[in-house]
């Protein structure tokens, strides 16, 4: 009896912990192989512009499958997810911009991939995604990497009226700079930058 109550016990904590590990992960944000920036915005007046570069570093696959999505301030999807493949040596451009722009589609920039939202004004967070589910492990081919923070990204949000804007910081990217563990009036800025 005291065996049966103990394996009760035992079970029952085992299936707890392996419970809340297994929601927990369900809000977890593993930022290890997610790019993401933080401000984007489209309206009647200004919109958004991004590029994504293949530069062909070694140890990168040559073909990386990635997820675009514009997630607005209120945490829903701006238009589609842009899914697409980049390869190696390749700039793909992006626009995030509002249903019936007067110049940006694809019949007069068919060499672009667009997400298109509402009319009204609408501001938020870019998330890039790898399509693979392990972009920390090398492809079975043993090509490369399908890491999307190995390649680089370019954005601005353009204001179309007077043609200004600014540019865009993406987290996480080849291009990604963070400080010295350190932070002190002494320590430089490390990175790639």
């Amino acid at each position: 009896m005291k065996t049966q109550k103990f394996l009760h016990i035992f079970f029952g904590i085992l299936f707890g912990f392996l419970w809340l590990d297994n929601s927990n992960s369900v809000w977890a944000y593993d930022n290890k192989s997610r790019v993401i920036s933080g401000y984007w915005q489209s309206d009647p007046r200004s919109y958004t512009f991004m590029s994504v570069t293949h530069a062909s570093l070694e140890g990168l696959a040559t073909q990386i499958g990635l997820v675009v999505n514009a997630i607005k301030d209120d945490k829903t999807a701006f238009g589609s997810a842009l899914t697409f493949t980049i390869s190696s040596r390749e700039t793909k451009r992006i626009f995030i911009a509002r249903t019936n722009h007067s110049f940006l589609s694809s019949t007069n920039i068919p060499s672009a991939s667009f997400i298109i939202g509402p009319s009204d004004f609408a501001h938020g967070h870019i998330r890039i995604d790898p399509v693979a589910s392990n972009p920390e492990i090398q492809s079975p081919s043993g090509s490369g990497f399908r890491d999307v923070t190995m390649l680089s990204f370019w954005g601005a949000v353009v204001i179309e009226a007077n043609t200004t804007g600014f540019a865009m910081e993406f987290i996480g990217d080849m291009h990604d700079s963070g400080a010295t563990p350190s932070m002190n009036n002494s320590a430089p800025v490390s990175g790639v930058n």
